[in-house]
């Protein structure tokens, strides 16, 4: 537990942020945040977020000083990393999303399975560097499992946290916009998930209630004429996840071939419960380790919620048992 550790090792961790430009988008760029391992293990996990909100909110949303996902996975020994898709935090935006809103979805999975191999090629060249997990949430497992069909050497194992899934009846309508706007607030309260959760039950950690949509306001650059407090969030995520809901993926799941981790929470309605999850598992059929896990307690942001420790631990045993695979199966 993060409380038994000693006070400095839960000062701030320091974050560098890198920027890697778009080959095929010139003037365009993504930001790679980074914290470096406290004893260096010669591993790297990169995090990538979600459809709304970036890394700094997510994986590397600081709930103390010192206290976030990224932080915990550096004290472990990793060169820790999280990348800005395009249009998103630090990143650049693309024209299109400067416009009124007409054009072409922003962001779409390709692109971003392009731009997860530009920071995998970082963190490979970086020194010292052996390996790189790679650590997807929601949206982001779409890209992440993309890139890892597509680059079945590149990885040392693939979390697939709160993945799409079928559903039933999809509820997403074909998409025909760039972008699409949303209030810091407005995206605080989906957080809480209050349809979903039992009345009175809270799991968002104190921090979140306190922080997160001021900063979420601050990592979105302001257009004039948009309504007050409108952020504009590109539209690629949401009709790749209409997509999926449909059964229509941007991958061939049998083409991923290092260990594949599907963790989520009981609560989470985005993966559709466990016997969902163990049929999208499933499809990883050429994966040499397939692990699957439901927390208790949790929703689709367990990350930001009171179980988030539970989910950092069971990420950490995974790239272990993932690392101890590998380490075998050379012998």
């Amino acid at each position: 537990m993060l409380a038994s550790l000693p006070a400095a090792l839960l000062s701030a961790a320091p974050v560098h942020t890198s920027y890697l430009p778009l080959p095929a988008a010139p003037g365009q760029r993504v930001a790679l945040h980074c914290i470096a391992p406290v004893h260096a293990n010669g591993r790297s996990v990169l995090f990538v977020h979600g459809a709304s909100f970036p890394t700094l909110l997510a994986a590397g949303f600081e709930f103390a000083p010192g206290d976030s996902w990224m932080a915990f996975a550096a004290r472990r020994g990793y060169l820790a990393c999280g990348l800005d898709f395009i249009g998103f935090g630090a990143s650049s935006r693309p024209p299109s999303m400067t416009g009124g809103g007409a054009g072409m979805p922003v962001t779409r999975a390709p692109d971003a399975a392009a731009q997860i191999a530009l920071a995998v090629e970082r963190l490979r060249a970086a020194p010292g560097i052996g390996a790189v997990h790679l650590v997807a949430h929601s949206w982001g497992t779409l890209p992440a499992a993309a890139f890892a069909a597509a680059h079945p050497r590149a990885l040392a194992s693939l979390t697939l946290f709160g993945p799409v899934t079928p559903a039933a009846h999809p509820k997403f309508e074909p998409v025909r916009n760039a972008w699409w706007g949303i209030s810091a607030q407005e995206r605080y309260q989906q957080l809480r998930y209050a349809q979903v959760l039992p009345p009175g039950k809270v799991l968002l950690e104190p921090a979140v209630d306190a922080v997160w949509a001021g900063r979420f306001q601050a990592s979105v650059p302001r257009v004039a004429g948009d309504r007050p407090g409108q952020l504009r969030i590109p539209s690629g995520p949401l009709a790749d996840i209409g997509d999926a809901e449909a059964g229509r993926y941007p991958y061939v799941a049998s083409g991923v071939r290092v260990p594949v981790f599907v963790v989520y929470g009981d609560y989470d309605t985005v993966v559709g419960g466990d016997a969902a999850a163990a049929a999208f598992l499933e499809r990883f059929s050429a994966s040499p380790l397939r692990w699957r896990l439901c927390i208790d307690d949790g929703t689709h942001v367990m990350h930001l919620e009171r179980a988030r420790r539970s989910l950092y631990e069971s990420v950490d045993a995974f790239l272990h048992a993932a690392d101890l695979h590998a380490a075998e199966a050379q012998r």
